[in-house]
């Protein structure tokens, strides 16, 4: 079996998948502990009224499906707050309800992490390995400084959070949007050598994508802030790079429009166009949001952005996701040093989301790649002192990050705080 990378995420998971290696028994039982735990986290989050888990479980709770109204007057990214609702109005209690959806998101983002790391890790990377290693990154943070983050998140922020429901929501739905994405991307380079300037997609491709999209925005705009904008720079060096294939171009102008619309409309409704009582948005730069910004993404991605210089593999580059990765946690640093809500949510600090998610997704990809790094590393026979060392100190930054993650959730019950 070869070893070679495969760029695209759909078509090496369905090589990948065709291998009959039964039933993934290690993967069914992370998912079924981090349920469980997920489960017992949230409800006992659920004791802060304050919290933006009780918060949101009461909006779900008033939501009533024979008028819409009451939906749409409230919050323009519903999608957590409908299944909430569906649940509740079953007959389960409300804090269940919002338990059971925010543990189902954790293990699907769990789910889909396991895929990208099989994907990008290859075959030389037990699966055990590549399980545990998916079920670590539930519980990724920031590093713990204890001189500046005592408590990890707060001031910096963190790839994976307890305390919102709703980005738990994009979590998952935004490791949909990315790896297809990607795959429209080699799909079109596939073609190209075919059918040179009319190569384009089939229809259902983009159509997926826009349904992908528009999804992940119903969860919560904050990924798709970055990501739109990302994907608008990519596409635009690859549209320079190949100015005959405007036809294939079109297609992904045309699998985001609604998105940009949807996206749009939600930016009205917080700025108190569409509705009253929301937020305003002010614009500037100052030396200490530069700062901030900077601090809290390295912070944030030591241990991936450090991978980088470990891998040195020539295919590095070769994956448009971590491309599109890179390009979207620039684009969220930039967001977090320019931008500030003003009104009801000044302070809530919901610019720094994007560049969370932004470092969850890179924290996923590196992973992958790092993981595949050390497999050809240890059946290589040249290792060099200096490539010893670099696996080492990355190795010793994981572990960091990893003792910083157990000590947020100790300091959570241990002070009885929901972040």
């Amino acid at each position: 079996m070869t070893n070679a990378f495969q760029p695209d995420p759909v078509v090496a998971a369905r090589s990948l998948f065709k291998e009959k290696k039964g039933f993934p028994w290690f993967l069914a039982m992370a998912c079924a502990a981090l349920f469980a735990f997920s489960f017992f986290m949230y409800t006992w989050q659920y004791q802060f009224t304050g919290a933006d888990l009780y918060i949101h479980s009461q909006l779900a709770s008033e939501f009533n499906f024979l008028d819409p109204h009451s939906i749409t007057s409230r919050l323009a990214y519903p999608m957590w707050h409908l299944c909430v609702s569906v649940l509740y109005q079953a007959g389960l209690p409300l804090a269940w309800s919002a338990a059971i959806m925010c543990s189902l998101a954790k293990v699907l983002g769990l789910v889909l992490a396991w895929w990208l790391l099989r994907v990008l890790a290859g075959r030389r990377v037990p699966l055990p390995v590549l399980t545990i290693a998916a079920f670590c990154l539930m519980f990724i943070t920031s590093l713990r400084l204890p001189w500046f983050n005592p408590v990890v998140y707060r001031g910096v922020g963190s790839p994976t959070v307890w305390h919102n429901p709703t980005q738990t929501m994009v979590a998952f739905s935004m490791l949909l949007c990315v790896p297809y994405l990607a795959h429209c991307w080699y799909e079109f380079e596939r073609r190209l050598p075919l059918y040179r300037q009319k190569a384009k997609l089939p229809w259902h491709m983009p159509a997926i994508l826009a349904a992908l999209n528009m999804f992940c925005l119903s969860c919560k705009p904050t990924f798709m802030q970055a990501f739109i904008p990302a994907a608008f720079l990519f596409f635009l060096i690859q549209w320079i790079r190949h100015p005959r294939n405007s036809a294939f171009f079109f297609q992904i102008i045309l699998a985001f429009l609604p998105a940009v619309g949807y996206f749009g409309l939600q930016y009205l409704y917080y700025t108190g166009v569409l509705v009253e009582f929301t937020s305003g948005l002010e614009f500037g730069l100052t030396p200490g949001s530069a700062w901030n910004a900077i601090r809290s993404a390295l912070l944030m991605s030591a241990f991936p952005l450090f991978a980088m210089l470990c891998c040195r593999r020539k295919d590095l580059l070769q994956d448009k996701m971590l491309v599109l990765a890179l390009i979207m946690l620039l684009i969220s640093a930039l967001q977090s040093m320019f931008f500030r809500e003003t009104g009801l949510r000044q302070g809530h600090g919901n610019f720094n989301w994007a560049a969370m998610s932004c470092s969850l997704l890179l924290w996923i990809l590196m992973t992958g790649h790092f993981l595949r790094s050390v497999a050809a590393f240890k059946e290589a026979k040249d290792k060099s002192w200096y490539r010893v060392a670099a696996f080492g100190a990355g190795f010793s930054l994981l572990l960091w990050h990893l003792y910083s993650s157990w000590y947020y959730v100790y300091y959570l019950f241990k002070w009885g705080t929901m972040f």
